[in-house]
């Protein structure tokens, strides 16, 4: 998911262009010495005198950094999506606020995002949080409505960096920093596994369709996110918005999907037996997450 993948705008940041005048001022000192009883030969003439601005200060040039798109610029990872093993777990697992979708779905990914131009630092100081640095994540997310309106809710989402950790949270992740997060090719497929702990919380080992190819395709997607502040508790309601642009291009091979999970983990009982349908998905372009009220 585009975890923090963090954060708040969902325009691209262009580099900015600096117009500089310069203007000529011009000064008249009139210097009169003397007084009555002197020549009218002897008497000092005004003169005029011209004084040049200073020079105006040279902005800077924007770094390479600064001229990048910002947002969540590469991403990949395993996805899979499949209806709840138990329907009422599935209900407890979900805030009241939330409501049961007409097919009820769970989302279950491993995800790298290896390029991300998220500068924190300079787009909210009042954070005091680093800029963002590529970071892995996991995820559960449950399909549900808020207010009529169709969306998903995340019950966990692990990550291996501290940064992202606290940005996720402000917006109503349920983020914790994980011990390892691991993607990895493995035996003509993926493997993506969340270590904490001493043990495996999240696993997902995916295996292509034989002879799948990879498909590409561009364009663009809005998914909305119902999430509680704080996270996991409320009462507020937030609404954080993952939209990627239409010039995004997504590379996906379909498959299926074995899925590991802590059998101590509140949200064990979801997963079905047996391999689930799953993609192993790479996509690049801008995407951004974009908080908002609950329209």
């Amino acid at each position: 998911m585009q975890s923090w993948r963090f954060i708040r705008n969902v325009t691209r940041r262009r580099p900015a262009v600096f117009l500089v005048i310069l203007a000529l001022a011009v000064g008249v000192s009139l210097s009169l010495a003397g007084c009555g009883g002197e020549d009218e030969e002897t008497q000092p003439t005004a003169e005029a005198t011209m004084t040049a601005a200073p020079e105006p200060t040279p902005q800077p040039a924007p770094t390479l950094e600064e001229q990048r798109p910002t947002g969540f610029l590469g991403q990949h990872g395993i996805y899979a999506a499949f209806p709840p093993a138990d329907l009422e777990l599935y209900r407890a697992l979900l805030p009241p606020q939330f409501d049961m979708p007409d097919t009820p779905q769970v989302v279950v990914f491993v995800a790298d995002y290896y390029d991300l131009n998220i500068p924190l630092s300079r787009q909210h100081p009042e954070l005091g949080l680093p800029d963002m640095v590529p970071y892995l994540e996991g995820a559960v997310l449950l399909q549900c409505e808020y207010q009529g309106l169709p969306g998903q809710h995340v019950i966990t989402m692990p990550v291996d960096d501290d940064t992202a950790n606290k940005a996720g949270r402000l917006l109503g992740f349920p983020k914790y920093v994980a011990d390892e997060i691991t993607l990895e090719e493995a035996n003509g497929g993926w493997v993506g596994r969340v270590m904490h702990e001493g043990r495996i919380v999240l696993g997902l080992e995916f295996t292509p369709v034989p002879g799948a190819t990879a498909q590409t395709t561009t364009g663009g997607s809005y998914l909305r996110l119902f999430q509680l502040i704080p996270p996991g508790q409320g009462p507020e309601v937030s609404q954080v918005n993952s939209v990627a642009p239409t010039d995004t291009q997504l590379e996906s091979v379909i498959g299926s999907a074995s899925v590991q999970v802590d059998p101590d983990a509140e949200w064990a009982g979801l997963i079905p037996e047996g391999k689930v349908g799953a993609m192993f998905r790479e996509a690049t372009g801008a995407s951004q997450l974009v908080p908002s009220s609950p329209e």
